[in-house]
């Protein structure tokens, strides 16, 4: 016979407790990297990551915890209202919003947005594959391969699906996918679920890439290589030498896609991203995207001139069928951005948006601080380094009134925390040098803090 005791009922959740923390708790909330929680152990799934509570509380308490935040005005305005969960208020220039255009208050992508809601109503009928989609749906997919110069276009409901979706359904277990080490967490995702050998190559190194290319091929001629890279880093502002890049794939036989999810309609002549910049606009073999950062709404999609592999993925995508399609609105937003995107007015918008980026990075770079990247894009990084400096510097911004966002770990290493800025071509010259000289004065009073 088997007898079942009954588990202990479980601890309520804790608490913050009033006054200012002290001792370890104190030095844990500064110091404590957020991945030592990340693998837990313990059968009882609702009480084993309450340790992870009571320091995020911690932290909350500490004033520490720059996470989510919600806005009280609209978010993606060039001068916000955000509140935190502990009640601070931060009101003032908006770097943590992405609408890089500033195209969501355009005039032509709110009646787009309207007619929709009219026409076709709230949402579709299901998933791309069962009739999820409308005439807005297939006119965006001839749009998007007009820009980018290429034939075929899935549409995805986000920009994380399409990155994953495509990764999981084109590769399999005997393929090989080369992922840049600072890729994407939908793009790691996507190649760790489809099975295949997975490696990584040193950030931008192309003579990296040849190397695992050659590695690969002396032992295997017969199955897929996929290389996996980014037109902007996000987190470093930085390009990968696409057209060589491209050049290496061929000589080996290899495919490459480029998530263009920070620069496509931000970037370019005609706004074709760095693909265009790099003379490779429909030449490379999938292009995968994000319309939430030029294109003022969710959703995301996979280019390719291959009829074949667009099919393939539709079917075999998990988004595609297990996920409900972009809805009506979205897919008329998009449309309508695209339209002002590749405009005359896009062109003046993306000089205006660069022009915002030049400024902020000049102004941060003459007061001493370290700017990353060495492309001029809408996302300019501001290296803080150690993470209690940035982790106190992060509460002194929000009080400060500025709206920037911190980036630690998971996203980036434990020595490389950083405020990642991010423009809009309607940030006026007034916005910048607020949020230069709330920048400075407050990351400078962290420093002498955490230095103590």
């Amino acid at each position: 016979m088997t007898t079942t005791v009954p588990a202990p009922a479980p601890a309520p959740a804790p608490t913050p407790t009033a006054g200012p923390l002290g001792g370890d708790r104190r030095t844990d909330a500064l110091e404590k990297d957020i991945m030592r929680f990340r693998t837990v152990s313990g059968p009882d799934l609702t009480t084993r990551n309450d340790a992870y509570l009571a320091w995020q509380l911690d932290r909350q308490q500490a004033d520490l915890w720059p996470y989510f935040r919600h806005y009280e005005t609209p978010a993606l305005t060039t001068r916000a209202t955000v509140v935190s969960d502990t009640g601070v208020v931060t009101d003032g220039p908006n770097f943590g919003g992405q609408d890089y255009l500033s195209l969501t208050s355009h005039p032509a992508v709110r009646d787009a947005a309207h007619q929709a809601l009219r026409d076709y109503g709230p949402l579709t009928a299901g998933s791309p594959a069962l009739g999820g989609a409308t005439p807005i749906s297939r006119a965006l997919e001839a749009g998007l391969a007009e820009a980018l110069r290429t034939e075929h276009v899935a549409l995805f409901p986000t920009g994380w699906a399409s990155g994953f979706g495509t990764i999981r359904a084109l590769m399999h277990r005997r393929d090989h996918i080369l992922l840049d080490k600072l890729s994407h967490d939908s793009l790691r995702q996507g190649a760790a679920a489809s099975g295949a050998t997975v490696e990584f190559f040193r950030h931008l190194d192309n003579d990296a890439v040849r190397r695992h290319l050659s590695g690969i091929r002396a032992n295997d001629t017969k199955n897929a290589v996929l290389v996996v890279t980014e037109g902007v880093f996000s987190m470093d502002s930085d390009t990968p030498h696409l057209a060589e890049l491209l050049g290496v794939c061929r000589e080996f036989g290899a495919q490459l896609m480029v998530d263009v999810a920070h620069d496509f309609g931000a970037m370019g002549e005609h706004g074709g991203g760095q693909p265009e910049v790099h003379g490779i606009l429909g030449e490379v073999d999938f292009v995968v995207g994000a319309f939430s950062k030029t294109f003022a709404t969710t959703g995301g999609f996979l280019a390719t001139p291959s009829a074949s592999a667009r099919e393939f993925v539709r079917m075999f995508g998990g988004p595609q069928t297990f996920s409900s399609a972009i809805t009506p609105v979205q897919t008329a937003v998009a449309l309508a951005a695209l339209g002002v995107v590749t405009s005359p007015e896009g062109a003046r918008r993306r000089a205006a948006v660069a022009a915002v980026a030049t400024r902020l990075r000049a102004g941060l770079t003459a007061r001493g601080l370290e700017v990353m990247g060495d492309v001029v894009c809408p996302v300019v990084p501001v290296l803080i380094g150690d993470t209690p400096t940035g982790r106190t510097a992060s509460g002194l911004i929000a009080r400060a009134g500025l709206v920037a966002h911190l980036v630690e770990q998971p996203a980036v290493a434990s020595d490389a925390a950083r405020f990642r800025m991010q423009a809009m071509a309607d940030h006026t010259d007034d916005d910048v040098d607020t949020a230069i000289d709330i920048l400075d004065t407050c990351i400078r009073e962290a420093r002498r803090t955490t230095a103590r």
